[in-house]
């Protein structure tokens, strides 16, 4: 059984090798912890990760956000000389609109060998993760200024969901590994959990018999917009959905339980936390212990 993994953004100082090799060898750290190496050769075998993070340099664009500490790379310069323009009207609720669940403020664990300034350090980054967290909540409401933060911080986000040729160019990537009947288990980090979406929609003859987000930004209605309508559950989604997001990481601090998402099959979420100084990097969920066992549960069996 193939196991396919969609990466998300800002990589493009990988190639496809050195990408699969850094994803290998976090899968075999958290392998390791669960005593399966005979899986982990499997894996090594079966695994393909189609790369397009090269597509940025040939449109000669990058990310100003780092999407592993979540923090600007650089401040762009906005504009303050235009006249103040008036607030725009609030948000009237859609159908089946209900109001969302903000989750706990992660539970705070100091380890008593940290001496005052790790200690200090580790309170201010779960601030920042849970201020941001929550301003990127009230942004929901706004899709238009939403929109424009993508544009300023997220480009690769922006030019996935905006422009026709990447678009096609990034699908063209992913059928080259994700093709034909055969049974297989797609996981999507990111940025890849919306391009995985996208093509297994269009792909209703996939055989996928597990689909594993990690940190999909799809709880947003900015990204919603930008997704075939109407939402709908992927035909080629033969068995499970399984979605993982972060508390700690404000892109994805949500579960997909909400309308559009209230799927039958429903989703199965879980909340997990990742690593607190770079919560929305693709380490902490692979090591995971909820994220391995969802992996290797359908290949106890490995042919």
């Amino acid at each position: 059984m193939k196991v396919i993994f969609i990466h998300g953004m800002n990589q493009q100082h990988h190639t496809a090798a050195s990408i699969r090799q850094r994803w290998l060898h976090i899968l075999q750290k958290g392998i390791r912890k669960h005593q399966q190496d005979a899986r982990f050769s499997y894996l090594k075998r079966h695994i393909r990760i189609p790369f397009y993070g090269d597509l940025l340099s040939r449109y000669n664009v990058r990310n100003i956000l780092n999407a592993g500490t979540l923090m600007p790379q650089q401040w762009p310069s906005f504009s303050f000389r235009q006249p103040v323009q008036p607030p725009p009207p609030a948000p009237v609720p859609r159908p089946g609109w209900r109001k969302p669940v903000i989750p706990d403020i992660p539970e705070l664990k100091l380890n008593d060998s940290m001496n005052f300034n790790q200690k200090l350090k580790f309170i201010t980054t779960l601030s920042k993760n849970v201020a941001l967290r929550d301003f990127v909540l009230l942004l929901n409401y706004f899709p238009r200024l939403h929109r424009s933060l993508l544009q300023k911080f997220l480009i690769e986000t922006y030019l996935y969901l905006d422009n026709p040729d990447f678009i096609r160019e990034v699908h063209e990537r992913i059928a080259r590994q994700l093709n034909g009947r055969k049974p297989c288990i797609v996981i999507a980090h990111s940025l890849g959990s919306v391009i995985a979406y996208n093509h297994l929609i269009q792909h209703p003859e996939l055989n996928v018999q597990r689909f594993i987000t990690l940190g999909a930004p799809m709880a947003f209605r900015v990204i919603q917009e930008h997704l075939p309508q109407p939402i709908v559950r992927p035909e080629a989604i033969k068995g499970d959905w399984i979605n993982f997001y972060s508390t700690d990481d404000f892109l994805t601090a949500f579960p997909l339980s909400e309308p559009p998402f209230q799927f039958e099959p429903e989703i199965i979420n879980y909340g997990i936390r990742t690593h607190i100084h770079r919560p929305h990097d693709i380490t902490g969920y692979l090591l995971h212990p909820q994220v391995v066992e969802a992996i290797l549960e359908l290949l106890k069996n490995p042919a």
